[in-house]
């Protein structure tokens, strides 16, 4: 054998294997399980076609048939010893959950989504009220970061704003340089890891630099 047909082979071979995966959500025959989006019953009917003359009966979430065959958007299966046509996208391989449990998941990520909007909405707020004029340049002064009762860390900003990224978070105690500020912000160095960027000033103290009395 050449190797420019052995060569060709080996790719038919590869194509092979790369389609056939993809197929096999229309490929897939045999036990299936009713997974509906909302976890009402199925509509099991005699043809291909949502006319109300064609009903057989109405098969409950996450009950198991069994797929003869595809055809298009339709599935042929069997069910109690009949056999007939349900819309195949609500049929999945594995077992679906419970549906309260999937009803509550749903229902604990919308509350969530809605909790992130009232939070985002809340930075937006509490940021328009802030200082956003330059910062004028000071004479450095060392500082030590102080966090809120309920905040374990301090922010370090990219950008003077609370909607802007977060570089890094800083614990209580934590030494910076402050090298310009305006009434609410000020641009800090650190100089362990010789980063700059922006926290607010509530979220800093100046370091009291003790002088020795002469006598």
């Amino acid at each position: 054998m050449s190797k420019r047909i052995l060569a060709a082979l080996l790719c038919g071979l590869l194509l092979s294997l790369i389609l056939v995966p993809a197929l096999a959500g229309d490929m897939q025959l045999g036990s299936m399980y009713v997974n509906t989006a909302n976890g009402k019953t199925l509509t099991f009917r005699s043809s291909r076609s949502t006319t109300k003359d064609n009903y057989l009966a109405s098969i409950p979430y996450g009950t198991k048939v069994y797929v003869l065959s595809w055809d298009g958007t339709w599935a042929r299966i069997r069910y109690n010893s009949a056999v007939g046509y349900v819309v195949k996208k609500h049929l999945s391989i594995a077992r679906p959950e419970p549906y309260e449990v999937v009803a509550q998941r749903r229902q604990e990520a919308k509350e969530a989504a809605a909790a992130e909007r009232e939070r985002e909405k809340a930075l937006r707020d509490a940021n328009a009220k802030l200082d956003h004029s330059k910062l004028k340049s000071v004479e450095p002064y060392d500082a030590t970061v102080i966090t809120g009762v309920n905040d374990l860390k301090a922010p370090l900003y990219k950008k003077a704003s609370l909607l802007a990224d977060v570089l890094v978070e800083y614990r209580e105690g934590f030494p910076v340089t402050v090298r310009s500020a305006n009434k609410d912000w000020a641009l800090v160095y650190n100089g362990a890891d010789e980063t700059t960027g922006y926290m607010l000033l509530e979220d800093l103290v100046a370091d009291v630099v003790e002088e020795e009395m002469l006598d």
